[in-house]
Protein backbone atom coordinates (compact mmCIF):
# COMPACT_ATOMS: atom_id res chain seq x y z
CA UNK A 1 0.00 0.00 0.00
CA UNK A 2 2.63 2.30 0.82
CA UNK A 3 4.53 1.75 -2.26
CA UNK A 4 1.46 2.53 -3.59
CA UNK A 5 0.70 5.84 -2.48
CA UNK A 6 4.34 6.63 -3.34
CA UNK A 7 3.77 5.81 -7.20
CA UNK A 8 0.66 8.19 -6.73
CA UNK A 9 2.53 10.63 -5.24
CA UNK A 10 5.26 11.01 -7.44
CA UNK A 11 2.25 10.81 -10.37
CA UNK A 12 0.91 14.48 -8.93
CA UNK A 13 4.23 15.94 -8.87
CA UNK A 14 5.04 14.97 -11.97
CA UNK A 15 1.60 16.44 -13.31
CA UNK A 16 2.08 19.63 -11.45
CA UNK A 17 5.29 20.10 -12.63
CA UNK A 18 3.95 19.20 -16.36
CA UNK A 19 1.09 21.74 -15.58
CA UNK A 20 3.44 24.81 -14.41
CA UNK A 21 5.41 24.31 -17.67
CA UNK A 22 2.82 24.65 -20.15
CA UNK A 23 0.61 27.41 -21.50
CA UNK A 24 -3.07 26.53 -23.15
CA UNK A 25 -2.21 23.18 -23.06
CA UNK A 26 0.94 22.96 -25.01
CA UNK A 27 4.41 21.68 -23.02
CA UNK A 28 6.75 23.84 -23.08
CA UNK A 29 10.61 24.03 -21.97
CA UNK A 30 11.29 27.94 -21.33
CA UNK A 31 14.81 27.25 -21.09
CA UNK A 32 15.56 25.12 -24.23
CA UNK A 33 12.29 25.97 -26.59
CA UNK A 34 13.41 26.93 -30.19
CA UNK A 35 11.78 29.48 -32.33
CA UNK A 36 8.88 28.42 -34.66
CA UNK A 37 9.02 30.48 -38.10
CA UNK A 38 5.48 31.39 -39.61
CA UNK A 39 6.86 32.75 -43.32
CA UNK A 40 3.81 33.84 -45.03
CA UNK A 41 4.34 35.02 -48.23
CA UNK A 42 1.87 36.63 -51.11
CA UNK A 43 2.65 36.78 -55.03
CA UNK A 44 2.65 40.18 -56.59
CA UNK A 45 1.48 42.31 -53.95
CA UNK A 46 2.00 45.73 -54.74
CA UNK A 47 3.61 47.47 -51.72
CA UNK A 48 1.23 50.34 -51.82
CA UNK A 49 -1.84 48.17 -51.53
CA UNK A 50 -2.12 47.73 -47.60
CA UNK A 51 -3.54 50.29 -45.01
CA UNK A 52 0.02 50.12 -42.86
CA UNK A 53 1.97 51.40 -45.82
CA UNK A 54 -0.68 54.25 -45.94
CA UNK A 55 -2.84 53.11 -48.09
CA UNK A 56 -6.59 54.67 -46.51
CA UNK A 57 -8.91 52.17 -48.40
CA UNK A 58 -7.61 49.16 -48.82
CA UNK A 59 -8.52 46.94 -45.41
CA UNK A 60 -5.63 44.61 -44.31
CA UNK A 61 -6.43 44.68 -40.64
CA UNK A 62 -4.63 41.45 -39.46
CA UNK A 63 -1.29 42.68 -41.52
CA UNK A 64 -1.61 45.98 -39.68
CA UNK A 65 -1.77 44.60 -37.02
CA UNK A 66 1.22 42.41 -37.16
CA UNK A 67 3.29 45.49 -38.25
CA UNK A 68 2.10 47.47 -35.26
CA UNK A 69 3.17 44.60 -33.32
CA UNK A 70 6.83 44.07 -34.82
CA UNK A 71 8.67 45.90 -37.46
CA UNK A 72 7.80 47.32 -40.82
CA UNK A 73 10.50 47.90 -43.82
CA UNK A 74 9.79 50.55 -46.14
CA UNK A 75 12.12 50.66 -47.77
CA UNK A 76 12.55 46.73 -49.19
CA UNK A 77 12.97 45.52 -52.20
CA UNK A 78 13.11 41.46 -54.17
CA UNK A 79 16.19 41.17 -55.51
CA UNK A 80 14.06 39.63 -59.02
CA UNK A 81 11.09 40.86 -59.60
CA UNK A 82 9.54 37.64 -61.12
CA UNK A 83 8.69 34.65 -59.15
CA UNK A 84 11.06 31.68 -59.50
CA UNK A 85 14.16 33.73 -59.14
CA UNK A 86 12.68 35.88 -55.95
CA UNK A 87 11.80 32.96 -54.51
CA UNK A 88 14.76 30.90 -55.16
CA UNK A 89 16.98 33.82 -53.90
CA UNK A 90 14.65 33.99 -50.82
CA UNK A 91 15.29 30.66 -49.81
CA UNK A 92 19.25 30.78 -50.39
CA UNK A 93 19.87 33.71 -49.29
CA UNK A 94 21.90 34.79 -52.55
CA UNK A 95 21.12 36.51 -55.91
CA UNK A 96 19.87 34.74 -59.28
CA UNK A 97 23.31 35.59 -60.64
CA UNK A 98 25.00 33.24 -57.95
CA UNK A 99 22.19 30.40 -57.68
CA UNK A 100 22.05 30.64 -61.41
CA UNK A 101 18.18 30.55 -61.64
CA UNK A 102 17.89 34.10 -63.21
CA UNK A 103 14.36 33.59 -64.75
CA UNK A 104 10.92 31.70 -64.80
CA UNK A 105 11.36 28.80 -67.09
CA UNK A 106 14.76 28.03 -65.23
CA UNK A 107 16.04 25.16 -62.50
CA UNK A 108 16.97 25.67 -58.83
CA UNK A 109 20.19 23.63 -58.32
CA UNK A 110 19.93 20.88 -55.58
CA UNK A 111 23.28 21.80 -53.97
CA UNK A 112 22.14 25.21 -52.88
CA UNK A 113 21.36 24.70 -48.82
CA UNK A 114 17.59 26.34 -48.86
CA UNK A 115 15.92 27.72 -45.66
CA UNK A 116 14.36 24.42 -44.99
CA UNK A 117 17.58 22.59 -45.62
CA UNK A 118 19.72 24.58 -43.03
CA UNK A 119 16.51 24.87 -40.00
CA UNK A 120 15.76 20.51 -40.56
CA UNK A 121 19.58 19.88 -39.37
CA UNK A 122 18.30 21.49 -36.30
CA UNK A 123 15.55 19.65 -35.78
CA UNK A 124 13.22 21.16 -37.07
CA UNK A 125 9.83 20.23 -39.15
CA UNK A 126 9.50 22.14 -42.26
CA UNK A 127 6.75 22.47 -45.01
CA UNK A 128 5.90 24.87 -47.51
CA UNK A 129 1.85 25.31 -48.12
CA UNK A 130 0.91 27.04 -50.90
CA UNK A 131 2.77 28.66 -54.28
CA UNK A 132 6.27 27.41 -53.88
CA UNK A 133 7.07 27.99 -57.39
CA UNK A 134 9.49 25.43 -57.17
CA UNK A 135 10.88 22.21 -59.17
CA UNK A 136 9.94 19.88 -55.98
CA UNK A 137 11.35 16.02 -56.59
CA UNK A 138 13.12 12.79 -55.07
CA UNK A 139 16.43 14.08 -56.66
CA UNK A 140 16.84 17.67 -55.26
CA UNK A 141 15.12 16.20 -52.20
CA UNK A 142 12.07 18.77 -51.99
CA UNK A 143 15.01 21.23 -51.29
CA UNK A 144 14.75 20.38 -47.96
CA UNK A 145 11.20 20.24 -46.67
CA UNK A 146 9.45 17.75 -45.42
CA UNK A 147 5.82 18.64 -46.02
CA UNK A 148 5.02 19.98 -49.82
CA UNK A 149 1.46 21.07 -50.18
CA UNK A 150 -0.13 23.18 -53.15
CA UNK A 151 -3.96 23.47 -52.50
CA UNK A 152 -5.64 25.00 -55.22
CA UNK A 153 -9.35 26.06 -55.61
CA UNK A 154 -11.35 28.89 -56.60
CA UNK A 155 -10.19 30.73 -59.39
CA UNK A 156 -13.18 30.45 -62.12
CA UNK A 157 -14.71 33.35 -62.12
CA UNK A 158 -18.30 34.82 -62.73
CA UNK A 159 -19.28 37.88 -64.44
CA UNK A 160 -15.46 38.89 -65.57
CA UNK A 161 -14.53 41.42 -66.49
CA UNK A 162 -14.53 41.08 -70.74
CA UNK A 163 -11.42 38.61 -72.19
CA UNK A 164 -10.69 41.08 -74.93
CA UNK A 165 -10.36 44.04 -72.92
CA UNK A 166 -9.22 43.16 -69.48
CA UNK A 167 -6.73 39.81 -69.60
CA UNK A 168 -3.19 40.64 -67.61
CA UNK A 169 -0.77 37.41 -67.67
CA UNK A 170 -3.56 36.03 -70.22
CA UNK A 171 -6.19 35.49 -66.85
CA UNK A 172 -9.72 36.24 -66.71
CA UNK A 173 -10.56 39.46 -63.81
CA UNK A 174 -14.11 38.90 -61.77
CA UNK A 175 -15.55 37.16 -58.96
CA UNK A 176 -14.87 33.45 -57.91
CA UNK A 177 -17.18 31.08 -57.96
CA UNK A 178 -16.41 29.38 -54.81
CA UNK A 179 -16.37 30.43 -51.49
CA UNK A 180 -13.72 31.04 -49.33
CA UNK A 181 -13.27 27.55 -47.97
CA UNK A 182 -13.09 26.42 -51.54
CA UNK A 183 -10.62 29.14 -53.00
CA UNK A 184 -7.19 29.05 -53.08
CA UNK A 185 -7.07 31.09 -49.66
CA UNK A 186 -9.03 29.39 -47.61
CA UNK A 187 -7.73 26.05 -48.57
CA UNK A 188 -4.19 27.64 -47.90
CA UNK A 189 -4.72 29.07 -44.39
CA UNK A 190 -6.72 25.59 -43.86
CA UNK A 191 -3.75 23.46 -44.46
CA UNK A 192 -1.66 25.67 -42.63
CA UNK A 193 -3.39 25.87 -39.47
CA UNK A 194 -3.82 21.96 -39.94
CA UNK A 195 -0.03 21.72 -40.04
CA UNK A 196 0.75 24.12 -36.77
CA UNK A 197 -1.97 22.04 -34.92
CA UNK A 198 -0.05 18.69 -36.15
CA UNK A 199 3.78 20.18 -34.82
CA UNK A 200 2.63 22.15 -31.83
CA UNK A 201 5.12 19.80 -30.16
CA UNK A 202 8.11 20.74 -32.13
CA UNK A 203 9.85 23.41 -33.57
CA UNK A 204 8.52 23.89 -36.93
CA UNK A 205 9.56 26.58 -40.28
CA UNK A 206 6.07 26.65 -41.85
CA UNK A 207 6.18 28.31 -45.71
CA UNK A 208 2.13 29.85 -46.51
CA UNK A 209 1.99 30.66 -49.78
CA UNK A 210 -0.77 32.27 -51.27
CA UNK A 211 -1.30 32.34 -55.38
CA UNK A 212 -2.66 35.82 -54.86
CA UNK A 213 -3.32 38.85 -55.65
CA UNK A 214 -1.15 37.44 -58.59
CA UNK A 215 -3.56 36.75 -61.37
CA UNK A 216 -6.00 35.16 -61.89
CA UNK A 217 -7.28 38.16 -59.98
CA UNK A 218 -10.38 36.54 -58.60
CA UNK A 219 -11.36 37.01 -54.90
CA UNK A 220 -14.43 35.07 -53.44
CA UNK A 221 -17.48 37.15 -52.58
CA UNK A 222 -17.93 39.31 -50.06
CA UNK A 223 -14.52 40.71 -51.06
CA UNK A 224 -15.18 40.46 -54.65
CA UNK A 225 -17.76 43.16 -53.82
CA UNK A 226 -16.18 45.17 -50.90
CA UNK A 227 -14.88 47.67 -53.15
CA UNK A 228 -16.58 49.91 -55.69
CA UNK A 229 -14.71 52.09 -58.96
CA UNK A 230 -15.69 55.29 -57.19
CA UNK A 231 -12.67 54.40 -54.50
CA UNK A 232 -10.28 54.00 -56.93
CA UNK A 233 -7.90 56.69 -57.78
CA UNK A 234 -5.58 55.99 -60.75
CA UNK A 235 -1.78 56.31 -59.63
CA UNK A 236 -0.07 59.72 -60.83
CA UNK A 237 1.91 57.55 -62.95
CA UNK A 238 -0.71 55.98 -65.37
CA UNK A 239 -0.56 57.69 -67.84
CA UNK A 240 3.18 57.89 -68.18
CA UNK A 241 5.05 55.09 -70.44
CA UNK A 242 8.71 54.99 -71.47
CA UNK A 243 8.01 54.34 -74.72
CA UNK A 244 11.85 53.79 -75.44
CA UNK A 245 12.18 51.15 -71.95
CA UNK A 246 13.45 47.97 -74.01
CA UNK A 247 10.00 45.24 -73.50
CA UNK A 248 7.32 47.64 -72.99
CA UNK A 249 5.65 46.50 -75.87
CA UNK A 250 5.62 43.14 -74.77
CA UNK A 251 4.26 44.43 -71.33
CA UNK A 252 1.47 46.43 -72.78
CA UNK A 253 0.17 43.22 -74.47
CA UNK A 254 0.29 40.94 -71.56
CA UNK A 255 -1.20 43.94 -69.93
CA UNK A 256 -4.51 43.56 -71.59
CA UNK A 257 -6.37 46.03 -74.20
CA UNK A 258 -7.68 48.21 -71.51
CA UNK A 259 -9.15 50.47 -73.70
CA UNK A 260 -10.44 52.84 -70.85
CA UNK A 261 -9.62 54.05 -67.96
CA UNK A 262 -13.03 52.47 -66.14
CA UNK A 263 -11.25 49.12 -67.47
CA UNK A 264 -7.93 49.80 -64.87
CA UNK A 265 -10.60 50.83 -62.40
CA UNK A 266 -12.64 48.23 -62.09
CA UNK A 267 -9.46 45.78 -62.37
CA UNK A 268 -8.63 47.26 -59.18
CA UNK A 269 -11.05 46.89 -57.09
CA UNK A 270 -10.76 43.02 -57.35
CA UNK A 271 -7.33 43.20 -57.18
CA UNK A 272 -7.72 44.99 -53.77
CA UNK A 273 -10.30 42.37 -52.74
CA UNK A 274 -8.57 39.39 -52.83
CA UNK A 275 -5.50 41.54 -50.96
CA UNK A 276 -7.97 42.04 -48.48
CA UNK A 277 -9.37 37.81 -48.72
CA UNK A 278 -5.81 36.94 -48.00
CA UNK A 279 -5.83 39.32 -45.20
CA UNK A 280 -8.75 37.66 -43.43
CA UNK A 281 -6.74 34.29 -44.13
CA UNK A 282 -3.51 35.77 -42.89
CA UNK A 283 -5.70 36.22 -39.23
CA UNK A 284 -6.96 32.67 -39.25
CA UNK A 285 -3.67 31.59 -39.05
CA UNK A 286 -2.26 33.65 -36.46
CA UNK A 287 -5.48 33.81 -34.26
CA UNK A 288 -4.83 29.62 -34.22
CA UNK A 289 -0.94 30.47 -33.38
CA UNK A 290 -2.31 32.60 -30.59
CA UNK A 291 -4.78 29.79 -29.73
CA UNK A 292 -2.38 26.87 -29.19
CA UNK A 293 0.05 29.63 -27.26
CA UNK A 294 2.65 29.35 -29.84
CA UNK A 295 2.71 33.56 -31.03
CA UNK A 296 5.38 34.94 -28.13
CA UNK A 297 7.94 31.92 -29.80
CA UNK A 298 7.26 32.21 -33.18
CA UNK A 299 8.77 34.54 -35.86
CA UNK A 300 6.63 36.09 -38.14
CA UNK A 301 7.19 37.55 -41.72
CA UNK A 302 4.78 39.00 -44.10
CA UNK A 303 6.05 39.63 -47.62
CA UNK A 304 5.61 39.47 -51.26
CA UNK A 305 7.91 37.72 -54.08
CA UNK A 306 7.81 41.06 -56.26
CA UNK A 307 5.58 43.94 -57.04
CA UNK A 308 2.37 44.34 -59.47
CA UNK A 309 2.07 47.14 -61.63
CA UNK A 310 -1.35 47.83 -60.63
CA UNK A 311 -2.50 50.11 -63.58
CA UNK A 312 0.97 52.10 -63.20
CA UNK A 313 2.64 53.14 -66.91
CA UNK A 314 -0.99 51.25 -67.74
CA UNK A 315 0.24 48.60 -67.20
CA UNK A 316 -0.57 45.35 -65.26
CA UNK A 317 1.31 42.52 -63.98
CA UNK A 318 5.01 42.71 -64.40
CA UNK A 319 7.79 42.99 -67.20
CA UNK A 320 11.33 43.45 -67.07
CA UNK A 321 11.68 46.09 -65.49
CA UNK A 322 12.75 47.91 -62.19
CA UNK A 323 10.28 49.96 -61.46
CA UNK A 324 9.47 50.62 -58.00
CA UNK A 325 5.69 48.79 -58.24
CA UNK A 326 7.70 45.42 -59.40
CA UNK A 327 10.60 45.54 -57.05
CA UNK A 328 9.65 47.63 -53.69
CA UNK A 329 7.67 44.75 -51.81
CA UNK A 330 5.53 44.56 -48.19
CA UNK A 331 8.23 43.38 -45.69
CA UNK A 332 6.79 42.89 -41.78
CA UNK A 333 8.44 40.68 -39.73
CA UNK A 334 7.32 40.02 -35.62
CA UNK A 335 8.56 38.94 -33.28
CA UNK A 336 7.54 39.96 -29.91
CA UNK A 337 9.87 38.31 -27.09
CA UNK A 338 12.95 39.28 -29.17
CA UNK A 339 12.25 43.20 -30.36
CA UNK A 340 9.71 45.63 -29.53
CA UNK A 341 6.61 46.49 -31.99
CA UNK A 342 5.67 49.28 -33.50
CA UNK A 343 8.89 49.92 -35.59
CA UNK A 344 9.08 52.03 -38.93
CA UNK A 345 12.22 51.39 -40.47
CA UNK A 346 14.05 53.33 -43.72
CA UNK A 347 16.86 50.94 -44.21
CA UNK A 348 17.30 49.71 -47.57
CA UNK A 349 16.51 46.06 -47.01
CA UNK A 350 16.38 43.08 -49.37
CA UNK A 351 14.32 39.67 -49.82
CA UNK A 352 18.02 37.90 -49.33
CA UNK A 353 18.11 39.15 -45.55
CA UNK A 354 15.03 36.67 -44.72
CA UNK A 355 17.05 33.99 -44.88
CA UNK A 356 20.08 35.28 -42.72
CA UNK A 357 17.79 37.56 -40.23
CA UNK A 358 15.11 34.25 -39.32
CA UNK A 359 18.67 32.12 -38.78
CA UNK A 360 19.59 34.89 -36.41
CA UNK A 361 16.50 35.09 -34.70
CA UNK A 362 16.38 31.14 -33.73
CA UNK A 363 19.94 31.44 -32.71
CA UNK A 364 21.45 29.33 -35.46
CA UNK A 365 24.68 29.97 -37.36
CA UNK A 366 24.94 31.71 -40.53
CA UNK A 367 26.61 30.12 -43.45
CA UNK A 368 29.03 32.41 -44.87
CA UNK A 369 28.23 32.40 -48.36
CA UNK A 370 24.66 33.70 -47.94
CA UNK A 371 25.07 37.40 -49.53
CA UNK A 372 22.03 38.91 -47.55
CA UNK A 373 22.56 40.35 -44.04
CA UNK A 374 20.58 39.61 -40.80
CA UNK A 375 18.10 42.38 -40.06
CA UNK A 376 18.75 41.44 -36.09
CA UNK A 377 20.65 43.78 -35.49
CA UNK A 378 18.61 46.70 -36.52
CA UNK A 379 15.68 45.23 -35.17
CA UNK A 380 17.07 45.36 -31.51
CA UNK A 381 17.65 48.94 -32.39
CA UNK A 382 21.64 48.37 -32.26
CA UNK A 383 23.77 50.30 -33.63
CA UNK A 384 25.08 48.57 -37.01
CA UNK A 385 26.45 50.51 -40.51
CA UNK A 386 24.08 49.82 -42.80
CA UNK A 387 24.48 49.26 -46.38
CA UNK A 388 24.22 52.40 -48.91
CA UNK A 389 22.55 50.42 -51.98
CA UNK A 390 20.51 47.70 -52.99
CA UNK A 391 20.42 45.87 -56.35
CA UNK A 392 18.14 43.94 -58.18
CA UNK A 393 18.18 42.15 -61.77
CA UNK A 394 16.05 40.05 -64.25
CA UNK A 395 16.64 38.34 -67.12
CA UNK A 396 18.00 35.35 -68.62
CA UNK A 397 21.91 36.04 -68.49
CA UNK A 398 24.29 38.14 -66.56
CA UNK A 399 24.50 39.17 -70.61
CA UNK A 400 20.98 39.34 -71.17
CA UNK A 401 18.99 41.09 -68.46
CA UNK A 402 17.59 44.44 -66.78
CA UNK A 403 20.12 44.99 -63.59
CA UNK A 404 19.57 48.18 -61.20
CA UNK A 405 21.12 49.94 -57.97
CA UNK A 406 18.83 51.98 -55.76
CA UNK A 407 19.99 54.54 -52.69
CA UNK A 408 17.94 56.40 -50.65
CA UNK A 409 17.64 59.11 -53.37
CA UNK A 410 17.89 57.29 -57.13
CA UNK A 411 17.86 54.57 -58.99
CA UNK A 412 19.59 53.51 -61.95
CA UNK A 413 18.66 50.86 -64.27
CA UNK A 414 20.53 49.53 -67.53
CA UNK A 415 19.02 47.26 -69.81
CA UNK A 416 21.59 44.64 -71.58
CA UNK A 417 21.58 42.68 -75.10
CA UNK A 418 23.96 39.77 -75.31
CA UNK A 419 26.18 41.77 -72.99
CA UNK A 420 25.73 45.60 -74.31
CA UNK A 421 23.79 48.39 -72.55
CA UNK A 422 21.14 49.08 -74.73
CA UNK A 423 19.29 51.42 -72.69
CA UNK A 424 19.67 53.21 -69.38
CA UNK A 425 17.16 55.03 -67.11
CA UNK A 426 17.75 57.35 -63.86
CA UNK A 427 15.09 58.11 -61.70
CA UNK A 428 15.21 60.99 -59.06
CA UNK A 429 13.54 59.00 -55.98
CA UNK A 430 12.67 61.94 -53.96
CA UNK A 431 11.48 64.80 -56.18
CA UNK A 432 9.92 62.01 -58.38
CA UNK A 433 8.89 59.10 -56.61
CA UNK A 434 6.32 57.65 -59.39
CA UNK A 435 8.95 57.40 -61.85
CA UNK A 436 7.82 59.63 -64.45
CA UNK A 437 10.78 61.07 -65.62
CA UNK A 438 13.94 59.32 -66.98
CA UNK A 439 17.15 61.82 -65.91
CA UNK A 440 19.81 59.76 -67.91
CA UNK A 441 20.56 62.76 -70.06
CA UNK A 442 20.01 65.39 -67.49
CA UNK A 443 23.10 67.09 -66.85
CA UNK A 444 22.10 68.18 -63.45
CA UNK A 445 22.36 64.38 -62.31
CA UNK A 446 25.42 63.73 -63.52
CA UNK A 447 26.98 63.07 -59.77
CA UNK A 448 24.44 60.83 -59.10
CA UNK A 449 24.84 58.81 -62.31
CA UNK A 450 28.35 58.51 -61.92
CA UNK A 451 27.83 57.43 -58.00
CA UNK A 452 24.77 54.59 -59.39
CA UNK A 453 26.70 53.52 -62.08
CA UNK A 454 30.13 53.11 -59.83
CA UNK A 455 27.67 51.32 -57.38
CA UNK A 456 26.41 48.88 -59.83
CA UNK A 457 29.56 48.00 -61.50
CA UNK A 458 31.58 47.34 -58.64
CA UNK A 459 28.57 44.92 -57.33
CA UNK A 460 28.42 43.05 -61.06
CA UNK A 461 31.91 42.94 -60.71
CA UNK A 462 32.49 41.31 -57.20
CA UNK A 463 29.32 39.59 -56.98
CA UNK A 464 29.79 35.41 -57.66
CA UNK A 465 28.31 34.26 -60.63
CA UNK A 466 26.98 31.25 -62.60
CA UNK A 467 26.09 29.76 -65.68
CA UNK A 468 21.77 29.80 -65.83
CA UNK A 469 20.59 26.83 -64.75
CA UNK A 470 18.46 25.56 -67.94
CA UNK A 471 15.92 22.81 -68.29
CA UNK A 472 17.78 19.91 -69.66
Amino acid sequence: MKSLQREFALCLSCTAILSANCKNGIREDVNHRKMNVLFIMSDQHNANALGCYGHNVVKTPNIDNLASQGALFKRAYCQTGQSVPSRFSIFTGRYARTTGTYANGQLQKAEESTVADLFSKEGYVCATIGKHHMVMNASNRNHGFDVVEVPVGGHRPVNSLPKDEVYPGRSLVGESSEPNEKHSCGLIASRTIDFIRENKYRPFVVWCSFHGPHTPIVPSSPWSRMYSVSDVQLPPNHNIIDTEMPGVEGLMRKSGKFSSEMYHKQTTTFYWGLISQIDYNIGLVIDELKRLGLDENTIIVYTADHGEMMGEHKAWTKGTTAYEATIRVPYIISCPSLFDGGQERDELVCSIDLLPTLLDCAGLRIPSNIQGRSLLPLLKKEKTAWRDYIFTELGSSVDNDCVGVRSQTAKYVRFKKNGKVIYEQLFDEVNDPWETINHINNPKYVSTLNELKKALNDWETNVETSEPCLLK
